[in-house]
């Protein structure tokens, strides 16, 4: 009896997985097989298959390849994404080391010290638990230096605070810039992104985390800063620097405007800030201050004041669950705009005026701070020049 040949078996074929994937494109589209054996081909061979088994493979195939396209474009965005993100901020380095007999505060040995102290603390986030620490030591050694009393100890905390206030206020005017406070839906979107760097590709988590604290409709890192600034120049009044805080802060006018649109609780923040702030633009000892500088001079960093803090106090004074300010308060701070405004130019004062009547209409849900007799009275005085 004549030896039958071994089965073929089927689905075992020696060919490599691209002329594998070419097979089941092929035999998606091929007649059934026949009765008769195929006849013999040079080279590679294509086995076909039963139509059914076929268009399984074949959509296993469209499959896989759906999912390899997907993965690519995933990897290609999220590789984009960590290449536009901003690199990590370089470690502080300390200022040159001078000599202890230099006449300049910032490069003495106890103001490099106390200038680090205050970098750190601001570096911290408030839930840290060394954040406390190293805030109660920036507060001892300022309050060693007051009782101290020597002028040269009074010009390194003055120096410190300066540098730390101005440091403090660009921070948060670059997250202003940067589009910190955004629309709730774009927020959204924001964070969506963020989530898939972490995921994607943990060596941009610092950078993510970075976003996390500079994106967002104000955010702890925001309302931290703005504490500070708070904390900061009443430091700095204590040791006779408010005026410097006062032209920095009226200066930055692109975060006042920003200020109207952020969170409530930020809003607080800077509103108080802004209060504490405008009293001391009114005293005496801002002029005194100014180091010999003319009249007009005085009268537009106040003027700067107005502009860029005025709108605010029109907009956010009512807080988040109760009043910013006590009804006293209030009416202090009222006294001392009417004040301030009266000893700038004639017109200055009417650009203050508008100023504030235009916030002042434009917001519904306060009537503070009124200034409806100074701005009689301004008129009035206008009204005489014409007879």
């Amino acid at each position: 009896m004549e030896a039958q040949p071994p089965p073929m078996q089927q689905l075992r074929t020696p060919m490599d997985p691209l002329a594998s994937l070419a097979s089941s494109f092929f035999s998606a589209f091929s007649p059934l097989l026949s009765s008769s054996p195929p006849p013999p081909q040079l080279g590679s061979t294509f086995l076909l298959l039963p139509l059914p088994v076929a268009a399984g493979r074949a959509l296993a195939v469209l499959r896989r390849l759906l999912l390899l396209a997907t993965h690519a474009f995933i990897s290609l965005f999220f590789m984009l994404l960590s290449a536009l993100a901003p690199a990590p901020p370089p470690p502080p380095t300390l200022p040159p080391r001078m000599e202890p007999g230099s006449p300049a505060a910032g490069d003495t040995g106890a103001g490099r010290a106390l200038a680090h102290v205050l970098s750190v603390a601001s570096r911290l986030p408030v839930a840290s638990r060394k954040y406390e620490l190293v805030r109660g030591l920036a507060e001892r050694l300022l309050d060693e230096n007051a009782r101290d009393g020597g002028v040269r100890v009074g010009a390194v905390s003055r120096a410190a605070l300066a540098g730390a206030f101005a440091r403090t206020l660009r921070q948060l005017e670059s997250a202003a810039a940067g589009g910190e406070w955004w629309p709730a839906g774009v927020e959204l979107a924001v964070r969506a992104i963020r989530t898939g760097m972490r995921w994607w590709r943990p060596a941009v988590s610092s950078a993510a985390s970075s976003l996390d604290e500079g994106l967002g409709l104000g955010g702890p890192a925001a309302e931290k800063m703005a504490a500070e600034l708070l904390w900061l120049g009443q430091k700095m009044a204590e040791c006779g620097a408010a005026r410097e805080a006062v032209v920095q802060f009226g200066g930055a006018a692109k975060l006042g405007s920003q200020a109207l649109v952020a969170e409530p609780a930020l809003q607080v923040s800077l509103l108080r800030l802004a209060v504490f702030l405008f009293k001391h633009a009114s005293s005496r000892e801002f002029e005194q201050g100014a180091g010999g500088k003319d009249k007009d001079a005085v009268a537009e960093q106040r003027m700067a004041m107005l502009r860029s803090w005025l709108p605010l106090l029109c907009r956010g004074s009512t807080g988040t669950d109760a009043p910013v300010l006590t009804g006293r308060e209030r009416a202090e701070m009222v006294t001392v705009l009417e004040d301030l405004i009266d000893k700038l130019s004639w017109e200055q004062r009417e650009a203050a005026l508008s100023l504030w009547l235009h916030h002042f209409a434009a917001c519904p849900d306060t009537d503070w701070p009124n200034l409806e007799t100074c701005y009689t009275r301004w008129y009035a005085e206008s009204r005489r020049l014409l007879a």
